[in-house]
């Protein structure tokens, strides 16, 4: 691991995140136009992506914790924005140019569950883990459990290699549980690799209509609850 690489990682963990992975640009060849790292950075040589795990309590008792785990979900995406912050800052103070993305979507972008740079995309390519049914990022020792964020870098970089076998048991379980049936019909474009396109509108017609803008977290609690 190269000096750089390894400062990056130790920075990172003493920020307090669960885990963090690395990979080069040329491996997101196959992310959307105006979705790839050198669409923000056009001189992009490296792309950081990083988990923090979300508390058991609140995802364990939904739905009673629905508002609880608003809280969390809130908590954990501010960490990751002002660590995201943070990384890139450290990046740019060794004179690397760097880009933060945070862990949600751009306003006006939630129509479309879609942000600008797709971290759970990046989260596989860095080998953090692997998709579930559920289009979730699944790592092999928190599962679901984690928010991502990511940092689109020009530092050159030791790079992490993905996963090979799947963190997915294929238990079923968040498709048994999940009450807008975005899941059904997954085993006809589910792949570990790159996800499958959920029913969306039903996703966001529950969360932004059904329960008034308040998340689900179902899907997360679903796998491989303790």
């Amino acid at each position: 691991m190269t000096g750089m690489t390894e400062k990056l990682k130790k920075y990172a963990h003493d920020l307090g995140i669960t885990a963090i992975g690395t990979a080069p640009v040329e491996r997101y060849h196959l992310a959307p136009p105006g979705h790839r790292p050198g669409d923000f950075l056009p001189a992009a040589k490296s792309v950081v992506t990083f988990a923090y795990k979300l508390n058991d309590g609140p995802l364990n008792n939904l739905p009673v914790t629905r508002n609880q785990y608003m809280v969390e979900f809130e908590a954990v995406n501010q960490f990751l924005l002002q660590t995201a912050h943070k990384i890139a800052r450290f990046l740019e103070s060794g004179g690397y140019e760097s880009v933060a993305f945070g862990p949600e979507a751009a306003i006006g972008d939630y129509p479309r569950l879609k942000g600008d740079l797709s971290h759970k995309h990046s989260a596989v390519l860095c080998g953090l883990g692997s998709f579930g049914i559920n289009n979730l990022l699944l790592t092999p020792d928190h599962q679901a459990r984690v928010r991502l964020a990511s940092v689109v870098t020009t530092a050159p970089l030791d790079y992490d290699e993905p996963l090979i076998i799947s963190v997915c048991h294929q238990c079923l379980k968040c498709v048994r549980e999940c009450p807008s049936g975005a899941l059904d019909d997954w085993e006809k474009s589910y792949s570990p690799q790159t996800g499958w396109t959920i029913n969306k509108e039903k996703c966001a017609h529950y969360m932004f209509v059904t329960s008034a803008g308040k998340r689900c977290g179902l899907c997360v609690k679903a796998c491989a609850q303790k």
